[in-house]
């Protein structure tokens, strides 16, 4: 499902089964997949895993999800806010929570975007990430590398 190349860094998601080989610190590689487990059992829909440290001085990895609405949206990362707080892992700022159409949890070098379905399509954030410089984003050939 997840390649090592470093230009194919958006991995399709169906499940809390990432590949965290490539993530080097231990911290890290724990919490991604704690926030996987949440994002399941809140119901996170479209999950998507994006290695963006080389195209990102804001963090190193990004977990992009939908909700089915605002409020399903504001109840994912309020769940995952609070579960990985009673753990020890305090996010460092999140943003949206009071609209629900995109939320924002920032947890040093990941974050997690939670979007409204409709707003997601808009921004296009997987897009963003996911090209090479000065290649356009073909929505099938991405299909297709993440089911391989």
């Amino acid at each position: 499902m997840s390649t090592n190349s470093e230009n194919n860094n958006t991995y399709g998601l169906k499940s809390t089964e990432i590949d965290l080989g490539n993530i080097p610190v231990d911290s890290d590689r724990l919490l991604i997949k704690r926030i996987f487990e949440l994002l399941s059992e809140e119901k996170a829909e479209e999950i998507i895993f994006i290695d963006a440290k080389y195209r990102s001085s804001l963090a190193d990895f990004l977990i992009v999800c939908q909700g089915r609405s605002q409020l399903h949206c504001r109840s994912i990362a309020q769940n995952v806010e609070y579960n990985l707080k009673q753990e020890g892992n305090i996010s460092l700022g999140l943003e949206g929570e009071s609209e629900g159409s995109w939320v924002l949890l920032d947890y040093g070098n990941i974050i997690l975007h939670v979007f409204h379905p409709e707003i997601r399509k808009y921004y296009k954030l997987e897009e963003l990430y996911s090209k090479r410089p000065g290649e356009e984003y073909d929505e099938n050939t991405e299909a297709s590398k993440q089911r391989n």
